[in-house]
């Protein structure tokens, strides 16, 4: 549950099937207006039982934020599908 319902993270698919090391969060009002920082630029580790468990992960049917196509937000050391 966020405070932002346009508030999400973004999970690195990969091309076995399972999820990248981090997350994402993306929550463009506050991380752009509050915190000043670019949305995408914040990152949590999602490793162990709660990647493994994508029950848990509440798929999102918001509109992506524009700042996933930010070049930095792109990964550099695995490779998405």
């Amino acid at each position: 549950m966020w405070a932002n319902p346009a508030a999400y993270v973004r999970l690195p698919l990969l091309g076995n099937g399972g999820v990248g090391p981090w997350a994402e969060l993306y929550d463009d009002e506050i991380q752009t207006n509050v915190l000043g920082i670019r949305p995408g630029s914040h990152r949590a580790m999602v490793v162990g039982p709660d990647a493994e468990t994508p029950d848990d992960w509440e798929i999102y049917a918001g509109a992506p934020s524009p700042f996933e196509a930010h070049a930095e937000n792109f990964a550099r050391h695995y490779a998405e599908r």
